[in-house]
């Protein structure tokens, strides 16, 4: 394999591939030099949802329609009628006039108490049961004591079962127990109910980030900002769910909405955060390093700020910063798997690979649900020629995320190198469906149909890649040597020879 391409960065999500070099001169039997592709390390945070208004429901204030309820009927001040009567006087001996003096009005007196008063109707409960059961709930949720709060919604929900204030809160409560699958179940019955509910929407979309169902979060991002959500968090959110997509066409996307998120919140150091990664990326460097030092100014003891900068420094070549901020992102945070993960990339781009395995599969001890980390360590075995021990990594990845491009495409770069075609096309052919823009699928893809000799299909999947990327001299080189093969231009869709 070629020495130049096994230094491909880790977790890069552009094109890596299969270094096809397809010479005609070359046989066909002759092994060609590959290597699979990771996703990219995603140290991103999401918003908290804002602390929805909670009808406020007092246990203890007392029914406006009780009958014990009286005006204070008691006198504010001033002497009584017989006190204060006044005369008009007229001195007729005199001559002298008094002037006149008009009294106070009487202050009222309050009724007599009657010796056998008739017995009074007790108070009415300030509340229906279905309000305290409810007020209770949100009660123990404002406190976050969010299991007890399930519980609790669930009572109110058997009093009232459309009640849509105990639904989002039942709902609101599973989240924050990280029961997402049912949580959605929840949230979606608010949503047949409120259509236009922005806290439904929002929290259904945070539910499905968690879930890993990133192209569903982001149309539910889009509805809730379409029902109304305005504030910072939903943009960086709505950015962290396009950027994990894994789609190309979705990073200056996701660039675009971190933008907004800053400039509603300048001063948030995890979206500039957010916004260096993807620039990253992009391949733009100088702009992600900008953005990452404005999130550590802004957060110096951040170790989401330290972890993206040291894989910003690694990109730009300078590892003595790369290694500096991976160490201070451990110091700061050495049970988050992003960390981890991102000290891997680290080590893998100096070829210290040892270390690299074992800071995955560190990654993988403190979140087995994530697929990058078992990805990253699937594309390190690939790198050493180890394609049966990647294959056990990228299989487990792909069932954590079926539907990775990424994913797939390592895994029929593995078959690839096994020499088993059809699996390794199977695999490629789903990661060009996840993604139709994977322009490394497509080549990996043209690639396989080559060493099976299916040459047309080999000449459609490199065009593909080309159209993809028009820059991309090695993919130009690959369609154009394959055309050779294939005796012409080859032929277009409809299966006529194209001309030229």
């Amino acid at each position: 394999m070629n020495s130049k391409s096994a230094r491909i960065a880790l977790l890069r999500a552009v094109v890596v591939v299969i270094s096809l070099s397809l010479f005609i001169t070359k046989t066909e039997a002759q092994m060609i030099g590959h290597l699979g592709v990771a996703t990219e390390p995603i140290p991103l945070v999401q918003a908290k949802r804002p602390q929805r208004k909670l009808v406020t429901r007092n246990l203890n204030r007392p029914n406006p329609a009780s009958k014990d309820l009286q005006a204070d009927v008691t006198g504010l001040a001033g002497a009584s009628a017989n006190q204060n009567a006044a005369s008009n006087v007229s001195g007729a001996n005199s001559g002298t006039v008094v002037a006149v003096v008009t009294p106070p009005k009487p202050a009222p007196v309050k009724p007599a108490v009657e010796a056998n008063p008739a017995p009074t109707t007790p108070a009415k409960p300030a509340l229906s049961p279905f309000d305290q059961s409810l007020a209770k709930a949100e009660a123990l949720l404002e406190k976050g004591e969010a299991r007890a709060a399930v519980d609790a919604f669930r009572q109110a929900l058997a009093l009232n079962a459309n009640s849509v204030d105990a639904q989002l809160g039942l709902a609101e409560s599973l989240f924050d127990i990280k029961d997402y699958a049912i949580a959605d179940v929840e949230y979606q019955k608010v949503i047949t109910q409120n259509p236009n509910s922005v806290e439904a929407r929002r929290g259904r979309a945070d539910t499905l980030y968690e879930l890993n169902k990133y192209d569903e979060a982001v149309r539910e991002y889009e509805a809730t900002l379409k029902a109304g959500a305005t504030d910072a968090g939903i943009y960086n959110n709505y950015a962290n769910a396009l950027f994990r997509t894994g789609k190309r066409e979705n990073r200056d996307r996701a660039i675009e909405n971190y933008n907004v998120a800053i400039k509603k919140e300048p001063t948030w150091p995890d979206a500039y955060a957010g916004l260096a990664n993807v620039l990253r990326v992009q391949k733009r460097l100088e702009e992600a390093r900008q953005a990452v030092e404005r999130s550590i100014q802004l957060a110096p003891n951040s170790s989401l700020s330290h972890t993206v900068a040291s894989r910003v420094y690694a990109e730009l070549q300078d590892f003595n910063r790369a290694n500096q901020e991976g160490k201070k992102a451990l110091e700061l945070a050495p049970k988050d798997p992003f960390v981890h993960l991102n000290w891997g990339g680290i080590l893998y781009l100096q070829r210290r690979y040892a270390e690299a395995i074992n800071a995955y599969v560190a990654a993988q001890s403190y979140d087995p649900s994530w697929a990058v980390p078992r990805n990253s360590l699937g594309n390190l075995f690939l790198a050493a020629n180890r394609p049966n021990e990647a294959l056990d990594e990228l299989n487990i990845a792909a069932k954590l995320e079926p539907r990775s491009s990424v994913i797939h495409n390592n895994i029929g770069t593995a078959y690839l190198m096994l020499q088993k075609l059809d699996a390794a096309i199977a695999n490629f052919q789903l990661a060009t469906q996840f993604d139709e823009r994977n322009s490394s699928a497509f080549y990996n893809l043209g690639a396989a149909y080559f060493r099976q000799g299916k040459m047309q299909d080999s000449v459609n999947s490199f065009r593909r890649a080309a159209e993809l990327e028009p820059d991309n001299a090695v993919f130009k080189s690959a369609l154009n040597d394959v055309q050779k093969k294939a005796g012409g231009k080859g032929k277009d869709d409809k299966g006529k020879k194209k001309k030229g």
